[in-house]
């Protein structure tokens, strides 16, 4: 995914974990964030709450029977935001990111652009839910071996 937030507009992401939307038992998925130009706090730089993988699963993103999605929430206590520190990188920084970490990046209140690129990585030996919203179709080249 190519993230370009734009000067004084980029938008705002809110804190999650890419878990919820790309499950996997065991979790072996690896979030990994490429740094296209520096990021700061003031152009919407990634925050992440420190040791907050370690609070488990707080909800998943999954597909309805007969169409649509929904969310199922384990935990519905609120994070705890005041626990967050900002990530700021210069280009060509990697951030790798576990799949439980609460991360979010706040929006651009700069002059200048904020861009990165992410890409998630899931280990072909897990097993990736049919639940999960997002599905490869099956005639796609390089499923798991």
């Amino acid at each position: 995914m190519y993230i370009f937030k734009q000067p004084r507009i980029g938008g705002e992401v809110t804190c999650h974990q890419d878990a919820t939307f790309l499950y996997a038992e065991p979790l072996g998925l690896l979030g990994l964030w490429f740094a296209l130009e520096d990021a700061t706090i003031e152009n919407g730089c990634l925050w992440a709450i420190s040791g907050g993988h370690k609070l488990g699963l707080k909800s998943r993103f999954m597909r309805v029977e007969g169409g649509g999605t929904r969310f199922e929430v384990f935990d519905s206590t609120p994070w705890p935001e005041d626990k967050l520190q900002p990530l700021e990188v210069k280009k060509g920084t990697l951030i790798v990111l576990h799949p439980l970490l609460p991360h979010l990046s706040r929006e651009n209140r700069s002059s200048k652009s904020r861009q990165a690129y992410t890409l998630h990585v899931i280990d072909a030996a897990v097993d990736y839910p049919e639940e999960n919203w997002l599905q490869r179709s099956p005639d796609m080249l390089l499923r798991g071996f």
